[in-house]
């Protein structure tokens, strides 16, 4: 394979950096990749009712006026940069009951704790429904990344007697929208170019 054709393929091929979470199809068959604050009678589990493959996560929180938190967290630290655009989606279904609702929560983290930037998604609570919908969302990072990013989910009750908090989520990405060619790729995509330079040479 010539040099050309090499890098052509490298830059034309995915970058395996650009998508962020890990496990976010819940396909490993467990919670690998989240970060559960689940207390009490809350529950964060596997569930077969998925939007595709085998498996999703679901969060049922039973406890009044409580959050139930899960996240990936400080995820593409030391790579994604600052102001560099993210889409974050996902698939999602669920219900709340007597004030019960669910929150998709987005963080740049600093490198030494605290956050540069945070915003809940969509600006209010989940419109869920009890069939999956797909929710997309394209954001810069914070202007303070060196601790990565952090998507959470947070199922929560309200107040009231009773209040119940179920949230069922599948296929969930962080994907960095432009992520840049690794330096090795750089290096033949140069060596290519003076390729091309000595074969024009010879003629």
């Amino acid at each position: 394979m010539s040099l050309i054709v090499l890098a052509a393929a490298i830059v034309l091929a995915p970058d395996a950096r650009a998508e962020l979470t890990t496990n976010g199809d819940f396909e490993t068959g467990d919670t690998t990749g989240w970060t559960s604050f689940a207390f009490g009678s809350q529950t964060f589990s596997l569930t077969t009712d998925a939007k595709s493959g085998s498996f999703a996560g679901e969060l049922f929180n039973t406890i009044e006026a409580s959050p139930l938190v899960i996240k990936q967290a400080n995820i593409g630290a030391g790579t994604v940069i600052a102001g560099e655009l993210l889409t974050i989606s996902f698939d999602a279904k669920g219900e709340g009951t007597n004030g019960g609702v669910a929150f998709a929560e987005f963080f740049s983290e600093r490198a030494g704790g605290g956050v540069s930037s945070s915003e809940i998604l969509g600006g209010a609570p989940l419109a869920l429904t009890n069939q999956y919908q797909n929710f997309s969302f394209t954001r810069a990072a914070g202007p303070d990344v060196g601790g990565g990013v952090t998507l959470q989910f947070n199922a929560v009750t309200g107040a009231n007697a009773g209040s119940t908090s179920r949230l069922l989520i599948d296929n969930v990405s962080v994907r960095r929208v432009s992520a840049v060619p690794e330096p090795g790729s750089t290096i033949l995509l140069g060596l290519a170019g003076c390729g091309f330079l000595v074969r024009r040479r010879r003629r």
